[in-house]
């Protein structure tokens, strides 16, 4: 497993590397420090003062992990930091960003080197925040039912010691995106007998029953020893994943990042781009392979 984790010397990147030695599976690992060094032809910031400042970032991080028994090959590059990443990333099986960087001051969300990288990389990509559990991980994976999804979760066996870890399956059944906000005042009136009524109500068991097969695919794809617990929720996924990655204490939520662009994307934007910025935790995105 190749990681590329990308320092800066910010708290956020110390966080997220940080995070990243905590998550990811301590077997097969080869972890690069990257630190990349802007262009500058002032005297203020002359190439050699550059290159000292990062030679410096990237000794103290290289130290940090080490202090965790994690060794990591340090790299110096220099050019703009997401057109280097974003390159640089086609190269590795992971790419760790911090939330933010060292010029970001605004609270929550991303910053902008990491909002361009999840929207444009076609790699994987490890939003690192701080883990919240000492004894062990709890991951939140939501599921579909699609390719992607599964797709994802192999990723994430092939990634992280799941033996150990506190997996709980997550599907969502969506309701209509352009849903009204007063809903329950057209049930109201709901009669069971209606034939409208009847199809709707067999309409929502049979989603129901889809969520279920959707969860037990999903954890076929899981190691058996893994400890999986199962929720079912209604409701827009976005809104829905976060509120549960917040009440359920969580270290890492998986998303399946499938770069739709239809016209409901482009309008409400994509699941897994919500769920990176405003998640209480770490954020794997893994691009499917279409």
């Amino acid at each position: 497993m190749r990681v590329l984790i990308a320092t800066d010397g910010s708290t956020h990147a110390g966080v997220a590397m940080t995070a990243a030695s905590r998550i990811l599976s301590a077997e097969d690992r080869s972890i690069d420090l990257l630190c990349v060094v802007p262009e500058s032809r002032t005297k203020a910031g002359s190439p050699d003062k550059l290159q000292r400042r990062a030679a410096r970032i990237l000794e103290a991080s290289r130290h940090a992990l080490a202090e965790q028994g994690v060794s990591a090959r340090p790299l110096i590059e220099q050019g703009s930091a997401i057109k280097t990443l974003l390159r640089a990333s086609l190269q590795y099986d992971l790419t760790v960003v911090g939330a933010k960087s060292r010029n970001d001051h605004a609270p929550g969300g991303l910053g902008p080197v990491a909002n361009r990288i999840i929207e444009h990389s076609t790699a994987s990509v490890l939003i690192g925040r701080a883990v919240r559990n000492d004894a062990g991980l709890r991951i939140l994976v939501p599921v579909d039912g699609s390719d992607a999804a599964l797709g994802a979760i192999d990723k994430l066996a092939a990634l992280v010691d799941l033996s150990t870890a506190d997996v709980t399956l997550m599907h969502v059944v969506e309701t209509p995106w352009l849903a009204g906000v007063d809903q329950e005042l057209f049930e109201e009136e709901d009669d069971q007998t209606d034939p409208q009524s009847q199809l709707t109500h067999e309409f929502e068991r049979e989603l129901e029953r889809e969520a279920g097969e959707a969860i037990e695919e999903a954890r076929t794809r899981l190691p058996s020893r893994s400890a999986v617990n199962r929720v079912i929720e209604r409701g827009l996924p976005a809104d829905a994943i976060l509120a549960e990655a917040e009440s359920g204490d969580y270290d890492l939520v998986l998303m399946a990042a499938s770069g739709s662009t239809d016209m409901k994307h482009q309008l409400l934007g994509s699941v897994s781009v919500k769920i990176a910025w405003n998640a209480p935790c770490s954020v794997l995105l893994v691009r499917s392979a279409a």
